[in-house]
């Protein structure tokens, strides 16, 4: 029985481990990975040893492989200096969508990243000193008396899809659901319109699951596509604003497998 376990957990480590592949975190955004605005030291450390990140531009093609969708004109920024992005304030419902090329097989489950921009209605900044100014929470609602007030149906809703790009895997021929795994009990559900909250200006966290060969998923590629649609409700209670750089995912990849414009 000892030696059947045994082999057992070595062969669940070869498969786990493509060709003994070394394997390095990466992340992809819309267009230019390297000069995406929320760059931080740490991605500036994986585009320094992850050079094709210099060569991730998809946007400027006749038929885009990566764009971001706004539901309205962009317009400078309150949370963020220097930054565009797309407003939509409180109880207008709205639609962002963001189109990602993975430029590396992914080994990993895909963080799901978005820097927000959230704030009480005709806030001008996210640092308020009066009442009824300054950063919030999406579904929070405060009444007049100072009470709290947290409605689910009121926070936006994602949707992340998963689409083949050149170098998918054998059968991956139409786009399928990518399923959440829950950061508290790990739980799995799938991303389709699933609620989360956002804060202020710091940045959410989703996981999506790395899909396999089950349940009409197949493993990710480079050169495949993640579309993740954000969709803001009628029942929003806050300021929204996002723009073209605000999502990205993020993920161990293998490495030798890379795909650039």
């Amino acid at each position: 029985m000892l030696k059947r376990i045994l082999t057992l957990m070595a062969t669940l480590a070869i498969l786990s481990s493509p060709a003994f592949a070394g394997d390095r975190p990466e992340f992809d955004c819309v267009g230019d990975d390297a000069t995406n605005y929320f760059n931080d030291a740490i991605k500036n450390m994986v585009v320094a040893e992850n050079p094709w990140n210099l060569a991730s531009d998809f946007t400027n093609t006749i038929y885009p492989r990566e764009y971001f969708t706004p539901p309205v004109q962009m317009t400078p920024d309150i949370c963020f200096d220097g930054y565009m992005s797309a407003y939509t304030q409180w109880k207008r419902p709205a639609m962002y969508e963001w189109q990602i090329v993975l430029q590396m097989d992914p080994q990993s489950d895909l963080d799901i990243n978005i820097v927000d921009c959230v704030v009480k209605h005709n806030s001008k900044t996210a640092f308020g000193v009066n009442p009824w100014e300054g950063a919030d929470q999406t579904g929070r609602f405060q009444l007049t008396d100072g009470t709290s007030m947290f409605v689910e149906g009121a926070n936006p809703a994602v949707t992340v899809v998963a689409a083949p790009g050149p170098n998918a895997v054998y059968g991956f021929n139409a786009p399928f659901i990518m399923t959440n795994r829950t950061q508290g009990g790990l739980s799995l559900v799938l991303l389709d319109n699933l609620l989360y909250t956002s804060k202020a200006l710091w940045e959410e966290g989703l996981v999506a699951r790395m899909p396999l060969f089950l349940d009409n998923e197949f493993p990710l590629s480079a050169g495949d596509i993640i579309n993740i649609k954000i969709l803001i409700p009628f029942s929003n209670s806050v300021d929204i604003r996002y723009g073209e750089d605000n999502v990205c995912v993020k993920y161990v990849g293998i490495d030798g497998t890379i795909y650039t414009q």
